[in-house]
């Protein structure tokens, strides 16, 4: 996933350009902060809901960055929130032009959650991975039965889809630095 490394302004510094004021300039000797690590730690160790507080406190500050994102959708799915998931991983789609194949699989199953399997079905029938068939092949066939038959267990469904996703590490156990 590709990071946008375009120099970001503060509001401060914004309104100050804007009334004509100086702009500070950032100390050279100043070691700049890994702002999601507190995110990142929780979401590696599997505390969910300290990785959603500490995700959406960074969010704001990096708002393109694709891959905290998605861990914040993650984490969010993870906690029951589906309707917030739902929205991170559209937002994800959008930044990376429908290319994430994660985002698109964890807004297939968010989805799910949300009651909406028609959505869903599409979801996951436009889901692609060459990396894992069997994932692939599971979320195309989770698609056919959704469109048949719009009354299977779609709580069901999305536990064993779930589980393959795990199985097949879709979703890594330590996020990377992003």
């Amino acid at each position: 996933m590709a990071h946008d490394e375009r120099p970001t302004v503060s509001r401060r510094n914004l309104v100050r350009a804007l009334l004509g004021r100086d702009i500070p300039k950032p100390r050279a000797d100043a070691s700049a902060p890994d702002r999601h690590a507190a995110g990142d730690a929780a979401y590696a160790a599997g505390d969910y809901p300290a990785a959603v507080a500490a995700y959406r406190a960074s969010v704001r500050e990096d708002l393109s960055n694709t891959a905290v994102r998605f861990r914040l959708g993650h984490a969010l799915y993870a906690t029951g929130q589906a309707l917030q998931a739902r929205v991170e991983f559209e937002h994800v789609l959008r930044l990376s032009g429908g290319t994430d194949a994660a985002a698109r699989f964890f807004l297939a199953l968010s989805l799910l959650a949300l009651h909406k399997p028609a959505k869903a079905a599409l979801a996951l029938a436009a889901f692609a991975d060459p990396d894992r068939p069997e994932l692939e092949r599971a979320a195309h066939e989770a698609a056919q039965k959704l469109e048949n038959d719009p009354t299977v267990d779609a709580a069901g469904m999305a536990r064993e889809l779930h589980v393959l996703a795990a199985a097949t590490a879709l979703v890594p156990e330590s996020p990377t630095s992003a």
